[in-house]
């Protein structure tokens, strides 16, 4: 057991010992903490978001799993006049699920000093194909993020085990998500680490036929920046 599965197990002895409580009692906790800032959840500037950090996302788009984001920031990406946001969206992992994706790429060291976790996304991705959940990660137009908290370490465990209290947790929704994304895991692996990204945002022009099993992915990007994030 790793330091951030240790921190989660003594967490949960005072916090919720059923894991479905204990992501409610979070929940609130985090969502008080979004309404002030502190060294523990601080509103910072969207320019100030680093690669290796958590953070809470209010972003614009009509998904709410996307407009109240939890999220780990594994890259980004620059091209045009955009910059893009790489990040885990922990809506889209199941709660049994969540230290253990983490856990390998955290020490207590990184908890004693509340360092930025030494992992870039094809670590994040290729951990998380082992389980397929590697569609959890999710992309962010940085004209769209509207707040951002960054979560210290010390708040980890909670806010790792925690959403917007406007996003329901729905086990039955993931599992159909996650089985409906295993019948194109194969071809969908093959176009992401063949994709460019810019291509995911140019409305201009017809999704290239090279994208198949991401074409809906594509489709959904497209609408969210035309409606929020076009210039």
């Amino acid at each position: 057991m790793g330091a951030l599965k240790e921190r989660v197990k003594l967490n949960r002895l005072v916090f919720g010992q059923d894991i479905v409580d204990y992501y409610r009692n979070n929940t609130t906790f985090m969502y008080e903490k979004y309404s002030e800032s502190d060294d523990d959840c601080k509103a910072i500037s969207k320019e100030d978001i680093q690669v290796g950090g958590f953070y809470h996302l209010h972003y614009l788009d009509d998904s709410n799993w996307m407009r109240w984001s939890p999220i780990f920031c594994c890259d980004y990406r620059k091209f045009s006049n955009m910059i893009v946001i790489l990040g885990v969206n922990f809506n889209f992992i199941p709660l049994e699920l969540r230290d253990s994706i983490f856990d390998k790429f955290i020490t207590e060291g990184n908890f004693e000093k509340n360092q930025i976790i030494e992992v870039n996304f094809k670590g994040m991705y290729t951990e998380l194909l082992r389980y397929g959940f590697e569609y959890a990660i999710q992309e962010y137009n940085v004209a769209q993020i509207k707040i951002v908290h960054r979560v210290s370490l010390e708040l980890l465990p909670r806010f790792l085990y925690s959403s917007y209290p406007k996003n329901t947790y729905d086990p039955k929704k993931l599992m159909e998500i996650w089985e409906t994304k295993l019948d194109t895991k194969e071809q969908r692996h093959k176009e992401i680490i063949t994709s460019v990204l810019k291509d995911f945002y140019d409305v201009k022009d017809e999704i290239s036929d090279k994208y198949n099993a991401l074409k809906e992915h594509i489709e959904r990007l497209r609408k969210s920046y035309e409606k929020y994030g076009k210039p």
